[in-house]
């Protein structure tokens, strides 16, 4: 349970578990019920940290679910958009290695060329704004050091003239029919919105080959901070922001641009096993020292 708040306003969130079986957990805020996408909405977090260095170099699934969280934060109902596609996908499948007959493969395939074409549209909506958003976060925290990058949403290649949800639906309803053969085969179905990407791209290369492991965490902080613009342009509110072992291959100068960024008037935690990190800090700072696992007071504990 915590207080969290925002100007004067104050939000209580409390997360109850009993334990089973079966297990159940209650989300309450301000001691009423609520559901998941509710819950999540009341005091997004953000985090920076060293093993971002995944949404450049790691596989998709890293930056479809940065994609995938920032839609949902700027429009509530993809998460409902996002779970019945899961749900439809796990069915198929199911029904792919059970080898059921072509009427009911298409009674599973219906719902989930619907959803896909509603993950798509908002995926394809989130990267055009992250995309703006991104170049400015890119310039300001990289420097006139880093290479000039380009982000986009990649699907399918015969999806990519299609924006219309209703055309996307159609194509994808065709294309399960078609492949229904090969992705039996395989055991799991082979194309969807779950094999889809957010590319970077330099120079029409993609960006994981070019990136020295200090430029890909400032292209991994400037994505993250891109949705955190974006959030808190649309909301009118700024938000807590986590830095975790924040001097970790930045160097001081790219330390000092995505501090400035983040301006002095939000909340920012930073971690470091450097205690002259919090030098760097924008206004006024409270350290905190960490030893076996456990806060000490620096001047009495550690002394001793």
């Amino acid at each position: 349970a915590g207080t969290v708040m925002s100007g004067e306003h104050q939000d209580r969130l409390e997360q109850v578990v009993e334990v089973g079986p079966p297990v159940r957990r209650t989300l309450l805020h301000n001691g009423h019920e609520v559901s998941v996408p509710q819950y999540l909405q009341v005091f997004p977090c953000f985090a920076v940290s060293g093993a971002d260095r995944e949404l450049v170099a790691g596989p998709p699934a890293e930056r479809r679910a940065l994609l995938d969280r920032f839609v949902f934060l700027t429009r509530p109902g993809y998460f409902d958009d996002l779970k019945q596609y899961r749900r439809a996908l796990r069915q198929r499948n199911a029904a792919l290695v059970n080898g059921v007959g072509s009427r009911e493969m298409a009674a599973w395939e219906e719902p989930l060329a619907a959803a896909a074409a509603r993950v798509v549209a908002g995926r394809r909506g989130g990267a055009e704004v992250i995309s703006s958003i991104f170049a400015e976060t890119y310039r300001v925290i990289g420097g006139k050091s880093t290479p000039p990058l380009t982000l986009s949403y990649r699907g399918e290649s015969w999806l990519e003239h299609d924006s219309d949800p209703e055309k996307v639906e159609v194509l994808y309803r065709q294309r399960y029919n078609e492949t229904r053969v090969r992705d039996r085969q395989a055991g799991f179905t082979l194309e969807g919105p779950h094999r889809h990407d957010l590319n970077l791209r330099s120079d029409g290369r993609d960006a994981r080959y070019l990136l020295s492991s200090g430029q890909a965490k400032v292209v991994a902080a400037s994505l993250r901070l891109a949705t955190l613009a974006q959030l808190e342009k649309e909301r009118r509110e700024e938000f807590t922001v986590i830095v975790d072992d924040v001097d970790a291959e930045l160097d001081r100068e790219a330390l000092l641009r995505l501090l400035a960024f983040l301006g002095s008037d939000r909340q920012v935690l930073l971690s470091s096993t450097n205690d002259q990190v919090a030098e760097s800090a924008n206004g006024p700072t409270q350290c905190l020292w960490l030893a076996d696992g456990e806060f000490v007071d620096m001047e009495s504990d550690l002394n001793e």
